[in-house]
């Protein structure tokens, strides 16, 4: 199984949406894909939460952040990788920033501070929607 994390990034009443590139054209990334939250492929002898803030500062640039250890939600899907079926387990934190300049890497060709209702839209899978849902939930109460 692989495992990935990421971050629910949210900045006053916005949370960060990135647009994953889908493919490559000649060498360069331009086809676009799905919208989701910043995440990443666990690193050998890291913890989830050092995951989460490495991948989030090599997409987005963002340092300056709090994270939450106290709300960590789980996603399981599976993908298609060629012949391959490969089953993914993500796991998702909330940290709040002041940032809001991105520096998006060469996996996205696109990135927007959305409100909740927009970004709930914006989004392009159920799961991810599921996991907004309970980091607003957990967002508004703290």
């Amino acid at each position: 199984m692989e495992k990935s994390c990421g971050v629910v990034l949210f900045n006053g009443q916005k949370v960060l949406l990135l647009q994953y590139a889908t493919g490559q054209k000649e060498g360069d990334w331009e086809l676009q894909g799905h919208w989701d939250f910043p995440k990443g492929h666990v690193d050998k002898g890291e913890t989830e939460a050092e995951t989460a803030k490495r991948e989030l500062e090599e997409e987005t640039g963002i340092k300056n952040i709090i994270l939450s250890n106290k709300f960590r939600q789980t996603i399981n899907y599976t993908f298609q990788k060629g012949e391959r079926k490969i089953a993914k387990e993500v796991v998702f934190f909330i940290a709040t920033t002041i940032e809001t300049k991105i520096n998006l890497s060469h996996e996205h060709v696109d990135y927007g501070w959305f409100d909740f209702t927009s970004a709930s839209k914006q989004l392009t899978y159920d799961n991810a929607r599921s996991v907004l849902k309970e980091a607003i939930i957990f967002y508004e109460k703290n």
